[in-house]
């Protein structure tokens, strides 16, 4: 349990006084845990059953570490952004419980294993929880102002999804879009949660405008290059192996023209555009022919340099900041394998 001294000094149960900075990454990690820890359902029944279904086994919590080290990396207090951090991750989980369309984490996902319209009631109540989290900050001190602006980034984000959500839709099928129509929906997807990330725990930790700025482009740009890794992580092998816990054939059983296909199709020759064609469209596409067209094309290695571009500007954005144990935390983000 943590127990505030000042405004700038915490002390964690069985710690010494520390500044925010040298907060160290197990420190992070296990608050973390505990936090999550003590928002997680009790009820093993009802709606608390589900909403646990929902939440474990966790994923990496990328959000939240962005959230609490862009907090620290401006010199934030640790207890002023663990609840927004949470939250937002609660959020998170609500889209993959809406979205849900097979294997998440390894298993079904909510609503084939515990039915649409109870995934439906705990995904709502998984996005409900962030207002409290909302709460919970202001309760800790943390100014109106900054609560009120750490919604408004919540709001933005969460709408700049929605439609990033719906352009995916109609993309479906569609290996002959541009590629930049593609990032922009990647964007939608996914950049903007990242960057809400990282500006909300900067918000939340007292950053000045310019320091605010620079994170955001940093979680911004860290997201771009997060989701082309992920898009490349279904094609590594050409057999199929799982990404973040489902098949790797599901994106092409949703027609879902991910980017190494877009760039694949964009260089391909006539056979091989006819080839990517069918496996968009057929419920067993052979993914060892996919694979060997985007490696010939040098779909996989265009793919990695625009996610390392993306990378290496992200981690410029953080040279506007000062040293720290959490800016270099947030330079050593983990990305997917490639």
């Amino acid at each position: 349990m943590e127990t505030i001294v000042n405004h700038h000094v915490v002390r964690s149960a069985g710690s010494a006084v520390r500044e925010p900075h040298e907060w160290s990454p197990e420190e992070v990690d296990a608050a973390l845990r505990d936090a999550f820890a003590e928002r997680r359902p009790a009820t093993v029944d009802g709606l608390g059953r589900v909403q646990r279904y929902a939440r474990i086994p966790p994923g990496k919590p990328v959000r939240p570490l962005l959230t609490v080290w862009s907090a620290l990396a401006v010199g934030g207090r640790l207890d002023h952004v663990l609840p927004v951090a949470v939250g937002s991750e609660a959020a998170h989980t609500a889209g993959l419980v809406h979205d849900g369309d097979g294997i998440r984490r390894s298993r079904p996902a909510v609503p084939l294993a515990l039915g649409a319209e109870p995934a439906v009631i705990a995904g709502n109540a998984l996005l409900i929880e962030f207002l409290g989290a909302l709460v919970r900050v202001a309760d800790r001190g943390v100014p109106p102002q900054a609560v009120l602006e750490t919604m408004r980034i919540a709001a933005e984000a969460g709408a700049a999804a929605r439609r990033g959500a719906y352009d995916e839709l109609a993309l479906a099928g569609r290996l002959d879009c541009p590629v930049e129509t593609y990032l922009a929906m990647a964007h939608g997807k996914t950049a903007v949660f990242t960057r809400a990330a990282c500006e909300s725990g900067a918000v939340l930790g007292g950053a000045d405008p310019e320091q605010a700025a620079a994170l955001a482009a940093f979680g911004e740009r860290y997201g771009m290059a997060f989701q082309i890794r992920d898009d490349m992580l279904a094609h590594r092998t050409g057999d199929a192996a799982s990404k973040n816990g489902r098949p790797a054939v599901s994106d092409l059983r949703n027609r879902r023209p991910t980017l190494p296909l877009l760039l694949a199709y964009q260089r391909g020759n006539g056979q091989q555009r006819r080839t990517l064609r069918r496996a968009l469209t057929r419920r067993a596409p052979s993914l060892q022919q996919v694979h060997q067209i985007l490696h010939d094309t040098g779909a996989l290695a265009r793919a990695r340099h625009m996610a390392d571009q993306y990378w290496i500007r992200a981690r410029q954005a953080l040279d506007r900041l000062p040293q720290s144990r959490a800016r270099a935390e947030l330079a050593a983000m983990p990305l997917p394998a490639p």
